[in-house]
């Protein structure tokens, strides 16, 4: 259940942010103009969204990153047994062994068991992949996969790549042949693998599952089906030479993601898991293209139909397959992710390329834009939620991948800063950088804005609520309230100018705002205090800066206070008509209910708890309770099989006049829906 918007009962108006110069005085002309409502557009904030890949126990404790993900190349083929990994294309086709001080007490103590107590220890959820491709090391021996001796010259050696390296093996080839490059055929994986199949995977659930209760941690719950599938026919070509097909990518998920939930039903299985703009809509057997595979599966695009056959398993079995849609994004211009080039030119481009999470206007300015595919307009987050309102709602969404840019640029520490609050808006579910800064390094200041802007644990939390710029290129917007009334307000100045910022709120504004703040030329550090003077606020944004402004919204600078009700039923659409009665939520519908009056509820009422109970269902689906007025969040209240009566308890927020909305999200037929009340806060 997410958390419920307070926000919801603040007065409806809007926040109004100008920029100003520094020094400059209230009434100075405003650049930009940023409208902030926070009754409007509200979606829960994932705590999530601010992961990482591969962050150590000190920095996890440090940093207060509630997400680690163990993941890339080298997981695919992963041995538990023998804490062994082969590294791919990306180094020679190598297995290579952990270091570990007694391997004869393997599998126990392996690298993935110490990463998966390490993220325990430091209060993070850890996220494992899975290999899905049926490979894995076949012992602890140094092998490589493509013999100079048994398979010819190559066009590249592990010595050549090193320039001679007094350790290199001259006999590790790359697997392309000398002569004209192209990949070696007729190898032997053996020469490295063994076969593996789905009962691999659940053995090792297995042995997490007993280290876990032998030390006293949640045990793993988060796993991803291996690592961009739609490329393993060139990073694991030795063992797999031939590119997927959409049933191959199927029968895999199936097989391997059934046998996770057979282990443990409250798993969450992350899948595909694939790499870009290309693997979003074809299988690697079309190379980019609409090509025979995707024509002979109706011409859907691989994500599309992905989740339909997640539905299709789902509507057979009662069983959830994939609970999160998950895709890696680095995006594609030139410069912009993984790289440290910091030139006017590509600080500027990577800014920009911010807008391809979300703009419908945006036409991505590298080879994306020029295919015409979908106009070469990315609009990623959008686009997920589309594919999985469509297809198979309450997916959540996962961006396991993505980079804008190294750990000290200027433009690439904004940008991480930036792109964290697109994902708070947009509804991302998880998101985790690949990989996690370097220590102390200037991109971390892009995570401490909300995990610990005032270094004494202050983070930012709650809902997402409307924030929109005048000029998005000049100057990012965007707004947070927490369960408690605080807004935290976020303004990105991406232009290589000081920018100037006016606030004023209908109804109020926070007494006092405290300030926090990193630029191209200081850390993220304390910026002091605002007070607001004649219900305008103003504010200064330096050059390429981020600044955080937190204060308390309303009269009351305190929490919402409960107030117990005798239990009463609210809502029950069994009963044939009136306004809290029938019809049954249709498949898709939505509904509200205004509930001031209702059950002792006043209208001033900020949110409810309840007990929510369905009944009657027709198919198998789920139902999303949340605030009168506002967006239908991606987290469901609720979900059911076919022909089941199930309740839960929650807390759900209430727009104005304590309305509250219910939808359905059944693919078809309908469902009754019971609201039994026992206390509302205000």
């Amino acid at each position: 259940m997410p958390p419920f918007p307070r926000a919801s009962g603040l007065p409806v108006g809007g926040v109004v942010v100008t920029a100003l110069l520094l020094g400059a005085a209230a009434a100075f002309p405003a650049d930009v103009t940023v409208t902030v409502d926070p009754a409007a557009d509200h979606r829960p904030v994932s705590p999530l969204v601010f992961g990482v890949n591969f962050a150590s126990r000190a920095t996890l404790t440090r940093m207060l990153y509630p997400a680690n993900r163990w993941g890339g190349n080298s997981t695919t083929r992963y041995s538990w047994v023998d804490d062994t990994s082969n590294r791919a294309s990306d180094w020679f086709f190598f297995n290579i062994p952990e270091d570990d001080p007694d391997p004869t007490t393997l599998p126990d103590g392996s690298s993935a068991d110490l990463f998966v107590d390490d993220a325990r220890a430091a209060g993070s959820e850890p996220l494992l992949t899975v290999g899905t491709i049926g490979w894995t090391p076949k012992d602890r021996a140094k092998r490589w996969g493509y013999s100079v001796a048994k398979y010819g010259a190559q066009q590249q050696t592990e010595c050549t790549a090193t320039g001679g390296a007094s350790w290199c093996q001259p006999d590790a080839g790359n697997g392309r042949r000398a002569s004209d490059g192209a990949w070696i055929g007729g190898n032997d994986p053996a020469d490295t693998s063994r076969a593996v199949g789905p009962s691999f995977v659940a053995d090792w659930m297995d042995h997490l599952a007993a280290r876990a209760t032998a030390r006293g941690y949640a045990g793993v719950r988060l796993f991803a089906l291996d690592n961009e599938p739609a490329l393993w026919n060139d990073t694991h070509h030795d063992v797999f030479p031939n590119p997927l097909t959409y049933d191959q990518y199927w029968s895999r998920t199936q097989s391997y993601a059934a046998a996770i939930k057979q282990r443990n039903p409250s798993a969450l299985v992350f899948g595909p898991v694939e790499w870009g703009w290309c693997a979003y809509f074809f299988s690697p057997a079309d190379n980019c293209n609409v090509g025979a595979d995707r024509t002979a599966h109706g011409n859907l695009e691989f994500l599309d139909w992905y989740l339909m056959k997640a539905k299709q398993y789902y509507d057979g079995t009662g069983v959830r397959l994939v609970d999160y849609l998950d895709v890696h994004y680095y995006p594609q211009s030139s410069g912009v992710s993984l790289s440290d080039d910091e030139s006017a030119a590509t600080q500027a481009l990577r800014l920009r390329s911010l807008k391809s999470l979300y703009d419908p206007g945006y036409v991505d300015e590298s080879w994306i834009g020029t295919t015409g595919y979908s106009g070469g307009v990315v609009r990623l987050i959008p686009r997920l939620r589309d594919w999985i309102s469509n297809r198979f709602p309450g997916t959540k969404i996962a961006i396991t991948e993505y980079s804008w840019g190294g750990d000290a640029g200027t433009s690439s520490t904004l940008a991480q800063a930036e792109a964290l609050a697109i994902f708070a808006r947009e509804g991302v579910d998880l998101a985790t950088r690949w990989v996690a800064p370097a220590d102390n390094s200037r991109i971390e200041d892009a995570f401490s804005l909300y995990l610990n802007y005032d270094g004494s644990g202050g983070r930012v939390q709650g809902q997402s609520v409307r924030a929109a710029s005048s000029n998005v290129d000049q100057v990012g917007s965007y707004a947070i309230v927490s369960p408690s009334n605080v807004l935290y307000l976020l303004l990105f100045n991406k232009d290589t100018v000081a920018r100037t910022a006016t606030v004023s709120m209908a109804g109020g504004m926070p007494p006092s705002l405290g300030l926090y703040r990193f630029s191209d030329t200081s850390r993220l550090a304390s910026a002091g205090t605002a007070t607001p003077a004649g219900g305008q606020l103003n504010l200064a944004l330096p050059a390429r800066s981020a600044t955080l402004a937190v204060g308390t919204l309303g009269s009351s600078s305190g929490p919402l206070a409960f107030h117990t009700l005798t239990p009463c039923r609210a809502v029950d659409t069994r009963n044939t008509a009136g306004t809290f009665g029938g019809p049954a939520l249709g498949a898709g519908v939505s509904r509200a209910f205004a509930l001031a009056g209702q059950c002792g509820i006043p209208a001033s009422a900020k949110a409810l708890s309840i007990n929510v109970t369905v009944t009657g269902a027709t198919t198998t689906g789920y139902v999303v309770l949340y605030p009168g007025g506002g967006l239908s969040p991606s987290t469901s209240t609720l979900n059911y099989a076919a022909g089941a009566t199930r309740a839960n308890n929650a807390v759900v927020g209430l727009g104005t006049g304590a309305a509250l909305a219910a939808r359905s999200g059944q693919a078809s037929g309908t469902v009754h829906l019971i609201v039994d009340v026992n206390g509302y806060f205000e």
